[in-house]
């Protein structure tokens, strides 16, 4: 049985600009927190204890994007995947894995590289990055949301939407 992802658009670090008349296509997330250019249909907003750590990972995430390799065709992406904890949806948990953008590979995705460290230690934990995993790519087989549900990661917090093309 796959768990739903559940992802969390944080309103407290920069957003991305997105028009808005832009409505993004359907995702099997289920939204918790608030977008900042618009509020998602039965979002729930958690504890400021949760909304405290969310924000100290994805300022994590956000400092691990400036390491990536600059690039005109690619963006610069920071993920830190932390375990559940006690306390679930890593809140009081600690860092399986990292990564960013570019980190081994011209193609690495942060979310890939984070991922593709922890193993099966990504099972129940909370991927933390500045940018929404991509829903399809070119130069893998599989996205980053695929490995994401595949790996049993229980929440996804990110800081920007992925801006539209």
């Amino acid at each position: 049985m796959v768990m739903p992802v559940l992802m969390a658009v944080k309103s407290g670090i920069p957003q991305c600009c997105v028009p808005v008349n832009h409505r993004p296509p359907a995702r099997r997330y289920r939204w918790v927190g608030k977008a900042s250019y618009r509020e998602e249909p039965g979002c729930s907003v958690a504890g400021s204890a949760q909304d405290d750590a969310d924000l100290r990972w994805l300022r994590e995430a956000v400092e691990l994007s400036k390491r990536c390799q600059p690039s005109d065709s690619a963006f610069s992406v920071g993920a830190v995947l932390v375990g559940g904890g006690d306390a679930g949806g890593g809140q009081d948990g600690r860092v399986i894995a990292t990564g960013y953008s570019r980190q081994r590979d011209p193609h690495d995705h942060a979310e890939e590289v984070a991922l593709a460290d922890a193993g099966p230690a990504a099972s129940g934990g909370t991927v933390y990055t500045s940018l929404e995993p991509c829903l399809r790519r070119l130069s893998r087989s599989r996205s980053c949301a695929e490995l994401i549900v595949a790996a049993g990661v229980r929440r996804v917090v990110l800081a920007w939407r992925e801006p539209p093309r």
